[in-house]
């Protein structure tokens, strides 16, 4: 319904400006909130790019989590050409002397000819067996070369022949040649041609040569086997004869007294460039969140993220594993504890640094060593000799635990495990499966496995570590305890900003209510007053006539 307004044209006074003013002033509540809300806006931005920037570092923690992962070699060979290789994860650093006798080929086998590869070759059959299965195709009167070879190619049951057309003019009208090679190297994988079941004389055994035999790869390693003994393998990819190398066979080493060298040797240049990117990582989140909690005392201006507890949580968890031994490591135990002893430094500021230093003499130490601190995931390791750590899948929490076993007769009849850091009333009972003490469920030791030895009867002590390198320990944290409150910060923000719109949204209700107020009111008064101003005309036009009338009759 339309508001009647009529903004002083009667009474001259601007009652526009006068509501614009009386709603100005109801509209400071409202302005306070929007302030709060513009505030509370700003704080989850810069923490949702905090959150972002603790993403990113979690990214770099994951290429480091794994010490299985971690291992690269540099390889090369004293002769080109030769052999390629590639080494994965589990492979040793050393050097392999390798002779190869011959390379592993496929069958090719190529037919006598016809005159092109138009020519018919009438209706019949046509049968060969390879790897075991025997193929019989059925060809017609219209059937010519070209058409056999697709026949071939085409057959949904081939067993792994490939038919192509050679031409060459071998004399006679025999121009183009059927050619069946083999798909595998081998000597299992040879083409037969089956005569008895071929009735196209044109294609019977007798009318192929063999241009390649199938055979397999021959070579030696490191003199094995010795004498006149080969190592056979039907492909030229060979990954089972040296642990975690896999070797693509090129060609023969002819002089059997000169064997190639293989050699593998650590490479760390990976390995220090995923630690460079953790640093950088590290060090993008401390630096603004550091910036984004800073008192500037020459603006007087706080961080927007000043006094937020999420921020100063963040930081510490992500700083403790870097100032406190790493989970299950234990000094005298193992050759590293902490990640300053790898060249992973904090500073006054709480930046984080590598000496490359510290790093290459920790990796001449003992590069394994330096891979477990980093990427361990659940290794152990018992401090006694009667019981011996067996394994310890995800669902073991990484720690040191009291395990105590009592034996009759050399046999385990009861186990108890506690985390070290518990009291001895914390003593939990664990289980027997065939021998092997077993975690119980629900407990921090779930599932962690411990074998035990021992002469008589009685009861041994002893401390099982499990141990969690300082990546998986940073990155387990982000991906646990800082995700849960880093969802809830996110959370809470979004919560007070969804409030304050509330309130926001009702103050702009009751403005739109108290505006239509206000303008119904100055439309009354000035109705009022106009009415006013018309009886006012009224009576004093009328009073002005009777006074000219009086006077004209008084001239009379």
């Amino acid at each position: 319904m339309a508001t009647l307004s009529l903004p002083g044209l009667a009474t001259g006074i601007d009652t526009t400006a006068i509501i614009t003013q009386l709603i100005a002033a109801e509209r400071q509540p409202e302005n306070l909130l929007k302030a709060q809300q513009t505030t509370v806006s700003s704080e989850s931005s810069a923490f949702t790019t905090l959150a972002g920037d603790v993403d990113t570092l979690k990214s770099a923690l994951d290429d480091l989590r794994k010490a299985s992962d971690l291992r690269a070699f540099s390889i090369s060979t004293s002769r080109d050409g030769v052999l390629t290789a590639q080494a994965s994860s589990t492979a040793s650093e050393g050097t392999h002397e390798i002779l190869i006798d011959r390379l592993a080929s496929a069958d090719r086998k190529v037919n006598a000819g016809l005159a092109s590869a138009d020519t018919l070759v009438g209706a019949g059959t046509f049968a060969y067996t390879y790897n075991g299965q025997t193929r019989v195709l059925q060809t017609t009167a219209t059937t010519t070369l070209q058409g056999l070879s697709d026949m071939i190619n085409n057959d949904g049951g081939n067993p792994g022949v490939t038919a192509s057309l050679l031409n060459y003019d071998a004399g006679g009208g025999q121009v183009s040649h059927l050619v069946l090679g083999g798909n595998s190297t081998g000597a299992d994988y040879t083409v037969t041609i089956d005569d008895t079941q071929t009735t196209l004389t044109a294609f019977q055994a007798g009318t192929f040569t063999t241009t390649q035999t199938a055979q397999n790869a021959r070579l030696k390693v490191d003199g094995y086997p010795t004498g006149d003994g080969w190592l056979e393998r039907s492909s030229n990819t060979v990954d089972d004869v040296i642990p975690g190398v896999t070797l693509d066979l090129l060609a023969t080493t002819p002089d059997t007294n000169s064997p190639l060298r293989l050699s593998l040797t650590r490479d760390t240049s990976a390995l220090k460039t995923k630690l460079q990117t953790f640093v950088s990582d590290y060090n993008n989140v401390v630096t603004y969140a550091q910036q984004q909690t800073a008192y500037d005392a020459s603006t007087k201006k706080a961080g927007v993220l000043m006094g937020e507890y999420a921020v100063t949580n963040i930081l510490y968890q992500l700083r403790a594993p870097l100032a406190e031994a790493v989970t299950g490591f234990q000094d005298g135990k193992d050759s590293f504890t902490l990640a300053g002893q790898i060249g992973l430094g904090l500073d006054q500021n709480g930046k984080l640094s590598l000496d490359e230093t510290t790093f290459d003499s920790a990796v001449s130490k003992d590069y394994l060593g330096v891979l477990s601190l980093l990427g361990a995931s659940n290794t152990g390791a018992a401090d006694g000799t009667n019981l011996q750590f067996y394994g310890a899948p995800s669902t073991t929490t990484p720690g040191a635990y009291s395990v105590k076993a009592t034996f009759t007769d050399g046999v385990i009849t009861s186990a108890m495990i506690k985390l070290d850091s518990e009291p001895d009333t914390a003593w939990r009972a664990a289980t027997l499966q065939d021998g092997v003490i077993v975690g119980a469920y629900g407990n921090p030791e779930q599932d962690m496995e411990i074998t035990g030895t021992y002469t008589g009867s009685g009861t041994v002590q002893t401390t099982v570590r499990v141990r969690q390198g300082l990546a998986g320990h940073m990155y387990d944290t982000i991906d646990s305890s800082l995700k849960n409150a880093i969802d809830m910060t996110k959370q809470r923000y979004q919560d007070q900003y969804d409030m304050y719109q509330h309130d926001i949204d009702n103050e702009e209700e009751r403005i739109t209510q108290i505006q239509a107020a206000y303008e119904a009111q100055y439309a009354q008064l000035e109705q009022t007053l106009t009415l006013l101003q018309l009886q006012f005309g009224a009576i004093t036009g009328t009073a002005t006539k009777t006074t000219s009338s009086t006077s004209f009759s008084t001239s009379s």
